[in-house]
């Protein structure tokens, strides 16, 4: 028998590789390419082989200090790589998030602006959409991804601003 969290979990990953589908389809709708046509073959391979993975695979981690407090979030960590642009860094209930919703190119020891970070503190959910959030990655073989990222998170509730910084990997990276 399934936990809710774990339909929410199968749910969010259902909805990020649809998301994933219609960017593709969205994006190349206008060339009807060879090309494309095996870009669909090998997205829609990756959904069946994540359809079938076990839900809760450690698949990388999170690491961020707020506060001189040290939180790691291992649940599900992944990325995707669509034409050479990093998407969200994220676990699979987008509770730790780094990024904004939209691709950014990026070159490994380069920082770019990714606007968005949402980190939890003590149970309590702090974001921040800002241009002071960077991330930069400093390490991608077309497998695994590692890197390091900094800003601001707020939480509406306690009006309190906090500064974040931490390091991520990855080995749970979908390349379109």
């Amino acid at each position: 028998m399934m936990t809710i969290k774990k339909i929410k979990i199968k749910i969010m990953k259902h909805l990020i590789l649809i998301f994933l589908v219609l960017f593709a389809i969205k994006t190349q709708a206008q060339q009807d390419s060879p090309e494309f046509r095996l870009k669909m073959k090998a997205l829609a391979a990756k959904m069946q082989k994540s359809q079938a993975s076990t839900a809760g695979k450690t698949a990388g981690k999170i690491t961020y200090t707020v506060n001189g407090k040290t939180y790691t979030e291992t649940k599900e960590v992944s990325t995707a790589i669509i034409e050479g642009k990093i998407g969200d860094i994220s676990n699979a209930n987008h509770t730790v998030s780094i990024g904004d919703g939209r691709t950014h190119a990026f070159k490994k020891g380069e920082s770019y602006v990714c606007n968005g970070l949402i980190v939890m503190v003590d149970g309590i959910p702090y974001s921040r959409r800002s241009k002071g959030n960077v991330a930069t990655i400093t390490f991608y073989d077309g497998k695994t991804v590692k890197g390091t990222f900094s800003g601001t998170v707020y939480n509406e509730k306690s009006k309190k601003t906090l500064p974040v910084s931490g390091t991520f990997e990855t080995n749970d990276v979908t390349v379109l």
